[in-house]
Protein backbone atom coordinates (compact mmCIF):
# COMPACT_ATOMS: atom_id res chain seq x y z
CA UNK A 1 0.00 0.00 0.00
CA UNK A 2 1.10 3.59 -0.61
CA UNK A 3 3.01 5.18 2.37
CA UNK A 4 2.76 9.04 1.98
CA UNK A 5 4.07 11.51 4.83
CA UNK A 6 2.14 14.70 4.53
CA UNK A 7 3.80 18.34 5.93
CA UNK A 8 2.19 21.52 6.81
CA UNK A 9 2.89 24.56 8.29
CA UNK A 10 -0.25 25.83 9.58
CA UNK A 11 -3.07 24.20 11.45
CA UNK A 12 -5.44 26.47 8.96
CA UNK A 13 -3.81 24.45 6.50
CA UNK A 14 -4.17 20.86 8.06
CA UNK A 15 -7.43 21.18 8.63
CA UNK A 16 -8.81 21.02 5.26
CA UNK A 17 -7.33 18.03 4.27
CA UNK A 18 -7.99 16.06 7.55
CA UNK A 19 -11.32 15.75 7.20
CA UNK A 20 -10.88 14.33 3.96
CA UNK A 21 -8.62 11.19 5.91
CA UNK A 22 -10.48 8.42 6.88
CA UNK A 23 -9.74 6.44 10.00
CA UNK A 24 -7.59 9.20 11.41
CA UNK A 25 -5.94 8.03 14.52
CA UNK A 26 -3.62 10.79 16.62
CA UNK A 27 -0.17 10.10 17.07
CA UNK A 28 2.90 10.93 18.81
CA UNK A 29 6.50 10.64 18.24
CA UNK A 30 9.84 11.87 18.82
CA UNK A 31 8.11 14.62 21.07
CA UNK A 32 6.03 15.90 18.27
CA UNK A 33 2.23 14.93 16.97
CA UNK A 34 1.08 13.11 13.96
CA UNK A 35 -1.94 12.02 12.33
CA UNK A 36 -2.32 9.00 10.19
CA UNK A 37 -5.16 7.72 8.64
CA UNK A 38 -5.97 7.16 4.46
CA UNK A 39 -7.25 8.81 1.59
CA UNK A 40 -8.00 6.80 -1.39
CA UNK A 41 -5.78 3.46 -0.72
CA UNK A 42 -2.67 5.43 0.28
CA UNK A 43 -1.54 5.25 3.98
CA UNK A 44 -1.12 8.68 5.20
CA UNK A 45 0.49 10.14 7.89
CA UNK A 46 0.71 14.37 8.21
CA UNK A 47 2.39 16.54 10.29
CA UNK A 48 1.87 20.41 10.87
CA UNK A 49 5.32 21.49 11.62
CA UNK A 50 4.86 25.34 12.26
CA UNK A 51 6.07 28.44 10.02
CA UNK A 52 9.82 28.79 8.45
CA UNK A 53 12.70 27.01 7.61
CA UNK A 54 13.80 25.65 10.77
CA UNK A 55 10.77 23.83 11.83
CA UNK A 56 9.77 22.89 8.06
CA UNK A 57 13.20 20.91 8.18
CA UNK A 58 12.85 19.41 11.65
CA UNK A 59 9.08 18.39 10.76
CA UNK A 60 10.05 17.03 7.32
CA UNK A 61 12.93 15.03 9.53
CA UNK A 62 10.73 13.26 12.08
CA UNK A 63 8.16 12.36 8.94
CA UNK A 64 10.65 10.76 7.14
CA UNK A 65 12.89 9.21 10.38
CA UNK A 66 9.84 7.82 11.95
CA UNK A 67 7.54 6.66 9.25
CA UNK A 68 9.56 6.05 6.37
CA UNK A 69 7.45 7.36 3.62
CA UNK A 70 7.19 6.73 -0.06
CA UNK A 71 7.26 10.58 -0.72
CA UNK A 72 6.72 13.67 1.08
CA UNK A 73 4.32 16.14 0.01
CA UNK A 74 4.47 19.77 1.47
CA UNK A 75 1.19 21.69 0.57
CA UNK A 76 -0.18 24.94 1.82
CA UNK A 77 -0.99 28.38 0.67
CA UNK A 78 1.72 30.80 -1.05
CA UNK A 79 2.62 34.59 -2.14
CA UNK A 80 2.32 35.69 -5.51
CA UNK A 81 5.73 37.15 -7.06
CA UNK A 82 4.78 37.98 -10.72
CA UNK A 83 1.92 39.83 -12.18
CA UNK A 84 0.18 37.51 -13.61
CA UNK A 85 -0.89 34.94 -10.79
CA UNK A 86 -3.87 34.90 -9.39
CA UNK A 87 -5.81 34.37 -6.53
CA UNK A 88 -6.24 29.90 -6.36
CA UNK A 89 -3.76 29.25 -8.44
CA UNK A 90 -2.13 25.68 -8.04
CA UNK A 91 1.68 26.01 -8.53
CA UNK A 92 3.73 22.45 -8.64
CA UNK A 93 6.99 23.59 -7.89
CA UNK A 94 9.83 22.79 -9.99
CA UNK A 95 12.38 23.74 -8.04
CA UNK A 96 12.82 25.24 -4.43
CA UNK A 97 15.23 27.91 -4.36
CA UNK A 98 16.71 30.54 -1.83
CA UNK A 99 18.82 33.05 -2.40
CA UNK A 100 20.07 31.63 -5.72
CA UNK A 101 20.99 28.18 -4.31
CA UNK A 102 17.98 25.53 -5.54
CA UNK A 103 17.18 22.69 -4.19
CA UNK A 104 15.61 20.03 -6.38
CA UNK A 105 11.93 18.47 -6.30
CA UNK A 106 11.33 15.00 -7.39
CA UNK A 107 10.64 15.73 -11.55
CA UNK A 108 8.34 12.95 -11.99
CA UNK A 109 5.88 13.53 -9.42
CA UNK A 110 6.21 16.72 -9.96
CA UNK A 111 5.28 16.20 -13.92
CA UNK A 112 2.52 14.36 -12.68
CA UNK A 113 0.98 16.46 -10.68
CA UNK A 114 0.90 19.40 -12.86
CA UNK A 115 -0.25 17.02 -15.86
CA UNK A 116 -3.10 16.19 -13.72
CA UNK A 117 -4.02 19.08 -11.96
CA UNK A 118 -6.45 21.29 -14.55
CA UNK A 119 -5.05 24.88 -14.83
CA UNK A 120 -1.93 24.15 -12.52
CA UNK A 121 1.39 25.92 -13.37
CA UNK A 122 4.56 24.37 -12.75
CA UNK A 123 7.49 26.51 -11.83
CA UNK A 124 10.26 27.16 -9.69
CA UNK A 125 9.06 28.40 -6.13
CA UNK A 126 11.32 30.36 -3.62
CA UNK A 127 11.50 30.28 0.34
CA UNK A 128 12.08 33.33 2.39
CA UNK A 129 12.57 34.03 6.23
CA UNK A 130 9.41 36.55 6.48
CA UNK A 131 6.59 37.82 4.48
CA UNK A 132 7.26 38.91 1.11
CA UNK A 133 5.15 42.38 0.93
CA UNK A 134 6.45 44.85 -1.40
CA UNK A 135 6.70 44.66 -4.83
CA UNK A 136 10.02 45.70 -5.31
CA UNK A 137 11.43 42.39 -3.27
CA UNK A 138 9.20 40.03 -5.40
CA UNK A 139 10.35 41.11 -8.57
CA UNK A 140 14.14 40.81 -6.87
CA UNK A 141 12.98 36.94 -6.14
CA UNK A 142 11.31 36.48 -8.78
CA UNK A 143 14.51 37.53 -10.83
CA UNK A 144 16.69 36.00 -9.03
CA UNK A 145 15.46 32.50 -9.09
CA UNK A 146 13.25 32.09 -11.45
CA UNK A 147 10.37 32.07 -8.99
CA UNK A 148 6.81 32.69 -9.22
CA UNK A 149 5.43 32.18 -5.51
CA UNK A 150 7.02 32.43 -2.28
CA UNK A 151 6.58 30.57 1.32
CA UNK A 152 8.75 30.14 3.92
CA UNK A 153 8.91 26.25 4.12
CA UNK A 154 9.63 24.47 0.88
CA UNK A 155 13.38 25.08 0.77
CA UNK A 156 14.10 23.62 3.97
CA UNK A 157 12.12 20.38 2.97
CA UNK A 158 13.65 20.24 0.20
CA UNK A 159 17.01 19.93 1.69
CA UNK A 160 16.38 17.31 4.15
CA UNK A 161 14.51 15.29 1.92
CA UNK A 162 17.51 15.09 -0.43
CA UNK A 163 19.37 14.23 2.06
CA UNK A 164 17.06 11.71 3.46
CA UNK A 165 16.82 10.26 0.16
CA UNK A 166 12.90 10.68 0.13
CA UNK A 167 10.40 11.79 -3.17
CA UNK A 168 9.37 15.49 -2.81
CA UNK A 169 6.31 16.94 -4.24
CA UNK A 170 5.32 20.66 -3.00
CA UNK A 171 1.80 21.70 -3.88
CA UNK A 172 0.74 25.72 -3.51
CA UNK A 173 -1.92 27.33 -3.58
CA UNK A 174 -1.80 31.12 -4.01
CA UNK A 175 -3.47 33.06 -1.07
CA UNK A 176 -1.88 36.57 -2.18
CA UNK A 177 -1.04 38.21 -5.61
CA UNK A 178 2.13 41.06 -6.41
CA UNK A 179 -0.68 43.39 -5.37
CA UNK A 180 0.26 44.35 -1.88
CA UNK A 181 -3.29 44.89 -1.07
CA UNK A 182 -4.11 41.74 -1.73
CA UNK A 183 -2.49 40.27 2.03
CA UNK A 184 -5.30 42.51 3.64
CA UNK A 185 -7.40 39.80 2.46
CA UNK A 186 -5.05 37.51 3.54
CA UNK A 187 -7.39 35.32 5.99
CA UNK A 188 -10.46 35.00 3.77
CA UNK A 189 -8.15 33.84 0.52
CA UNK A 190 -5.72 31.81 3.00
CA UNK A 191 -8.86 29.49 3.76
CA UNK A 192 -10.20 29.26 0.15
CA UNK A 193 -6.30 28.98 -0.92
CA UNK A 194 -5.50 26.07 2.05
CA UNK A 195 -8.72 24.76 1.07
CA UNK A 196 -7.79 24.34 -3.02
CA UNK A 197 -4.25 23.30 -1.98
CA UNK A 198 -5.86 20.42 0.19
CA UNK A 199 -7.84 19.02 -2.83
CA UNK A 200 -5.23 19.29 -4.83
CA UNK A 201 -3.31 17.14 -2.73
CA UNK A 202 -6.10 14.40 -1.88
CA UNK A 203 -6.11 13.90 -5.63
CA UNK A 204 -2.79 13.70 -6.39
CA UNK A 205 -2.85 11.31 -3.35
CA UNK A 206 -5.38 9.13 -4.70
CA UNK A 207 -4.00 8.76 -8.12
CA UNK A 208 -0.78 7.90 -6.51
CA UNK A 209 -2.48 4.92 -5.04
CA UNK A 210 -4.33 3.79 -7.99
CA UNK A 211 -0.49 3.45 -9.40
CA UNK A 212 -0.66 6.60 -11.27
CA UNK A 213 2.05 7.85 -13.28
Amino acid sequence: MTNIAVLVAMRMEADQLTRRMEGTQAETAAGKKFLRGSIGGAQVVLHVCGMGMRKADNGARALIENYKPQALVLYGVSGGLVPDIELNETVVASACSRGGVCEAVDEGLADFAARMLPGARKAPLSTTRTVTVLKRSKTHIARENGAVCVDMESFAAAKTARALGVPLLVIRSISDTFEPASLLAFFKNGATAAEKAAADTEAVIKALAEGRP
